[in-house]
């Protein structure tokens, strides 16, 4: 009899701590500033009794978006579209957003300037194999880093003025590109906050870039890839950007390590190139540029280059996908024999990635549609086991040639 009052008591102190604890009342609140592209869902949410608490099992449908529970859910509508807010217990709300604009202004229109826009861009990439631009803040030499850089000095004015501040000694690659539509976009990229001189890599593949899907062959000088690195301890995503082919014609990718080593070791990194062949034998399989890789996030293209004429696919995102992390150290090769600093084949710094430094010399040649032409047509020839281009085959599994 005497266990009755207790287990009564327990229970009524069950229900109070529930009552206070657990959160059962949501609102949905939409934060959007003008000429902001980045849109802001938070769900404020509270138990019985009134405490404010954090919202279980939220999830957003019907548009990509990206954040948490604590933060907010940040989206970037191209369109007016209709999405659902879940939570539980059995929480529904649908809600309409519209497209905040900036779409108006993300368009060089006319294709002697998407061109012009191009060729600067790599152009000013290969440069940095030289050596970093003086203009090129030390903080910000990374592999996203290195692509704000070269968008911002692609526009221009490429005068003697700018060469000695910049450093670019490589002859003019085209004219300018026009800087009547380049609004925001000549100093800033849409970020959660507004326009901004910075954006992360993610911010940029997001914000700044429209998806081509997962297959190289949609590649062109200029346009990026992504590659994500997550697993317990997730770190920000990798980018590479297509430039000139080699000599032999093979597609080529450059890039920033980041800062490699730590302590007393630690350096800035370096920028680096490699050839697509060579990146599709990575000895680590999450950074082989293949559609059946779910580390591989796409190819990308600036938004600025989305005139008619070059129109992307709708952006795919490898949601749900499971990503294995990757033993600290263990980038791959990327170069054939030792490097500069004596180190053999299979070593490679913790910046990430390998390849080949070169000399850049010549006339940049994109051309519409571009020296990737014949890569784009022949790459689109598989063979059983790869892909074929310029009678050459792209092995999509581990080579047991000692090719790295």
């Amino acid at each position: 009899m005497k266990a009755a009052p207790l287990l009564i008591a327990s229970a009524a102190g069950l229900l109070v701590a529930l009552a206070a604890l657990v959160p059962l009342r949501h609102q949905v609140r939409l934060e959007h500033v003008a000429g902001n592209p980045v849109q802001r869902i938070v769900l404020d949410s509270a138990s019985l009794l009134g405490l404010k608490r954090l919202p279980w099992g939220v999830r957003v449908q019907g548009l990509e978006s990206w954040g948490n529970a604590r933060e907010g859910f940040f989206l970037a509508p191209q369109q007016d579209a209709t999405l659902t807010v879940l939570a539980w217990p059995g929480f529904r709300k649908s809600l309409q957003l519209h497209s905040s604009g900036a779409s108006e202004i993300v368009s060089l229109s006319e294709q002697g300037d998407r061109e012009a826009f191009r060729k600067w861009f790599v152009a000013i990439l290969e440069e940095q194999l030289q050596g970093p631009s003086p203009a090129w803040e030390p903080a910000q030499r990374d592999c996203a880093g290195i692509l704000r850089f070269a968008f911002r000095e692609a526009w221009g004015p490429h005068s003697e003025a700018w060469r000695n501040r910049v450093g670019f000694t490589a002859p003019s690659v085209a004219g300018e590109p026009s800087l009547s539509m380049a609004g925001p976009w000549r100093q800033a990229f849409p970020t959660p906050e507004g326009w901004k001189p910075f954006a992360k890599g993610a911010l940029l593949r997001r914000l700044a870039c429209v998806s081509l899907g997962r297959e190289m062959l949609e590649a062109r000088p200029g346009d990026l890839i992504f590659f994500s690195r997550g697993g317990a301890h997730a770190q920000p995503d990798h980018a590479m950007a297509l430039v000139r082919p080699d000599s032999d014609g093979q597609p080529m990718l450059l890039y920033h390590t980041g800062p490699e080593g730590s302590g007393t070791t630690k350096s800035e990194g370096e920028v680096r190139r490699v050839r697509l062949d060579e990146l599709m034998h990575h000895p680590d399989p999450e950074f082989r540029p293949l559609p059946e890789n779910p580390a591989f996030l796409g190819v990308f293209r600036w938004k600025v280059l989305e005139g008619v004429a070059e129109k992307a696919v709708p952006a795919t995102s490898p949601g749900g996908m499971h990503r294995k992390e990757r033993p600290a150290g263990q980038r791959g090769a990327l170069s054939k024999g030792r490097d500069a600093a004596g180190r053999p084949p299979g070593f490679v710094p913790s910046g990430w990635g390998g390849g080949r430094r070169m000399a850049v010399s010549g006339a940049l040649s994109i051309g519409t549609p571009m020296a990737f032409g014949a890569f784009r047509a022949t790459l689109a020839r598989r063979s059983q086991r790869g892909l074929s281009f310029f009678g050459y085959t792209l092995l999509t599994e581990p080579s047991t040639s000692p090719r790295l």
